[in-house]
């Protein structure tokens, strides 16, 4: 890299504002969004509220402060527009034949009872019941890279979505209703995923054990490769099926039923262990920072259960892990017959980018950083916090072409911090370049050892 390369991104940001910008409606919003954004591109504290953004860039005034404030939380400024403008920028520069749509929800831990959605539930990041917001989260991936596209907030049943009093103290809309973590999850994949060049649907068994949501991806069209619970049931062949009308004795059959003689509904788990061991192959579903990745993989076509009735024919897919007590999960997907197993695993194992985005819009642009409680606030905030993380996206892929040992998205923002922030030292761009290299060296030197070291286990492991 040179100086020159770096100091593109000064006129690269302004052309990113110049595509959202009018999108606000109002060059002073324009303004404080620009403010916001460099706040979360290239402030160092990880408070990246929207106090510690203004003081930041405007100084020690409250009237600024209070500005930035209200423009975040109350400001009725148009998010949606700016979400669909990243889709189909992302479309435009990821967008892939062969791209995957992720679907994944994320916590963030509040105090308090005030924030819209809070309530004790599972909260991932802390990893336990606890007090916190739900995200789910939509996130495209393709060869050319990945980043978050789109989120819906959950709103508890009983404590917020049927709660008026609550409702309207925190702004939420009046035609948003309950809604499941799937049937929102459903709504991103039929919304904003269509704006996207797309083969594929993956996503965890907190969807995949929801048989609404997969029958949703199946009326769509979407080929989908998801995680289930072992206690997801089928049968292995389809059995017969018993229509409403009389029985010759007794009332007529109202709905209708599996017939007694057929064999009953298996679990996934029954299911794997019955399978011969000549149905199992070692697969190798990932080359990477941590080196190769395998386990042994078999499948088999079974006929789920809906409703307690044969429902699709499916692909089951059962992962048994190398570990001396193996690990085994269990997948379920609507992939064509033909479909190579090695393909269903890859892509079966293609959730990791949503970690990868969850992990850098939190310690890198303030993903869940905000103080604000209300409906609008958290949706703003979200959005410009994707909109931040698309910048750096680019960004990286910019520069990853002219670092000889790869640059990592923290770089890049580290080296946007030195060349954007409001008192760069003397000769920043170099600064920049000598800090670049050195981070770049020693991560070379972490993939080598983690490869290595995972290939030592693998031998091993036999």
């Amino acid at each position: 890299m040179t100086k020159t390369d770096l100091q593109q991104a000064l006129p690269r940001f302004q052309q990113f504002m110049n595509r959202f910008g009018p999108l606000l409606e109002d060059d002073t919003r324009v303004a404080r969004a620009d403010a916001y954004l460099r706040g979360l591109l290239l402030d160092a504290d990880d408070n990246k509220n929207a106090e510690t953004i203004a003081l930041n860039a405007y100084g020690d005034d409250p009237s600024q402060v209070r500005m930035t404030q209200y423009f975040l939380g109350q400001s009725p400024w148009p998010y949606l527009p700016l979400r669909h403008e990243l889709a189909r920028w992302v479309n435009e520069d990821f967008g892939d034949d062969e791209g995957i749509l992720i679907i994944d929800e994320s916590g963030f831990a509040k105090c308090g009872d005030k924030s819209v959605g809070v309530a004790r539930q599972y909260c991932g990041a802390t990893g336990k019941i606890d007090n916190c917001q739900i995200g789910v989260f939509l996130v495209y991936a393709s060869r050319h890279g990945h980043t978050l596209l789109d989120s819906r907030l959950y709103l508890p049943e009983e404590e917020w979505a049927n709660n008026l009093p609550r409702r309207q103290l925190a702004g939420v809309p009046e035609e948003v209703v309950f809604r499941t973590k799937p049937e929102l999850a459903a709504e991103l994949l039929l919304g904003t995923g269509q704006k996207l060049r797309h083969r594929w649907v993956t996503f965890d068994e907190g969807y995949g054990k929801d048989p609404v949501f997969l029958s949703r991806l199946e009326e769509a069209d979407q080929t989908y490769i998801g995680e289930v619970p072992k206690s997801v049931r089928a049968w292995l062949e389809r059995p017969e099926v018993e229509q409403p009308g009389a029985t010759g004795k007794g009332r007529p059959r109202s709905k209708p039923r599996v017939r007694a003689d057929q064999p009953a509904a298996q679990t996934v788990a029954q299911i794997a262990a019955a399978l011969p061991a000549k149905a199992w192959q070692r697969l190798t579903f990932r080359e990477g920072s941590k080196g190769v990745q395998q386990a042994e993989f078999a499948r088999v076509r079974v006929v789920v259960e809906r409703d307690d009735l044969p429902g699709p024919e499916l692909w089951l897919v059962v992962e048994r892990s190398l570990d001396q007590e193996p690990k085994i999960k269990y997948y379920l997907s609507n992939a064509a017959v033909e479909t190579a197993l090695l393909k269903l695993v890859q892509v079966g194992h293609s959730r990791w980018p949503v970690e990868d985005c969850f992990l850098q819009g939190k310690q890198e642009v303030g993903l869940d950083a905000y103080e604000v409680r209300g409906w609008l606030g958290w949706h703003h905030h979200v959005t410009l916090v994707m909109l931040a993380l698309w910048f750096l996206k680019l960004e990286t892929q910019r520069l990853e072409k002219k670092a000889t040992d790869g640059i990592t998205l923290p770089d890049v923002r580290r080296l946007l911090q030195v060349l954007l922030g409001p008192e760069p030292p003397q000769d920043p761009q170099q600064q920049a370049l000598d800090l670049s290299a050195w981070r770049q060296r020693r991560n070379r030197r972490a993939r080598e050892c983690h490869a290595k070291a995972r290939l030592q286990r693998l031998r091993r492991t036999g």
